[in-house]
């Protein structure tokens, strides 16, 4: 099965280079979208024995690197090159209308988790969100969300070095995320690189799935937006929760069947 995420772009590669990037980022792409659309219309695997192709972007290193990088751009732009947005504007948008459709209080506790340079908390913020909070397990990536969120004024946004899929024995390494609860926590692709992780990917998301129902309150939602996994495969890997939206995404067609090339849904925790 080939699975990828978001192309990651980077500055300072030659305009060939870059093409050549361009084209087997496409590629891959494409091919991904194909397998997603056939699994999409055939029977879903009811567990998470499911597995994608083990990959680098499912290292910490990789991102370390990536978020070194960003934070050394952003520096050297002086402010103006914040880095990558990942799916891209459009999916922020496509979260923040779903979130102020719900006519939620604006100190409604949000946590993104794998934040990166935290561009989707901050259109929380100027959308006028005063409890926002951003973890993720790379410090670079944490310290550039930080910056950008100082330099913008963004003083209600917070952000910590923290691992969602953290054994239950180390959480009290964490407090600030793994004591306290959430009201709507956010994943726009964090799933999708912990599952191609090259050691121990099952255990790992089995991991994520049982520390998102600990910090996320009853009646609390999750929003995730994945481009590995179809609509029918998230929700048999997130059971305890309820599937209560699916957000428009686009769609491809092939061989006479569509669906869609990213997969963005809502869950709600239950009472129990």
């Amino acid at each position: 099965m080939i699975s990828v995420l978001p192309p990651h772009c980077h500055t300072e590669i030659t305009p060939s280079a870059m093409n050549e990037q361009i084209s087997n980022d496409f590629e891959r792409l494409v091919k991904a979208a194909v397998l997603k659309i056939l699994r999409e219309t055939t029977t879903p695997c009811p567990n998470m024995d499911i597995d994608l192709n083990p990959s680098n972007l499912g290292t910490r290193e990789h991102w370390e690197e990536t978020y070194s990088t960003e934070l050394q751009n952003y520096e050297e732009s002086n402010g103006v090159d914040v880095g990558e947005i990942w799916f891209g504007f459009e999916s922020e948008r496509r979260i923040t209308n779903w979130i102020t459709r719900k006519g939620l209080a604006k100190n409604t506790a949000i946590v993104d988790i794998g934040c990166g340079n935290g561009s989707m908390l901050l259109n929380l913020h100027k959308l006028g969100f005063t409890n926002l909070f951003g973890i993720d397990f790379c410090q670079p990536a944490v310290d550039l969300a930080s910056k950008v969120a100082e330099d913008k004024g963004a003083t209600s946004v917070h952000y910590i070095v923290a691992d969602i899929t953290a054994t239950e024995e180390t959480h009290k390494e964490c407090p600030d995320l793994f004591h306290r609860t959430f009201d709507i926590c956010i994943d726009k692709g964090t799933y999708d690189a912990i599952c191609l992780s090259p050691e121990n990917s099952k255990e790992k998301r089995l991991s994520y799935v049982q520390n998102l129902r600990k910090i996320l309150v009853r009646n609390g939602f999750f929003i995730i937006t994945s481009c590995n996994w179809t609509k029918d495969e998230l929700v048999a890997q997130f059971k305890g929760l309820d599937l209560m939206d699916e957000l428009p995404t686009p769609t491809m067609q092939f061989g006479g069947r569509a669906g869609r090339t990213v997969t963005a849904l809502v869950f709600k925790t239950g009472t129990s």
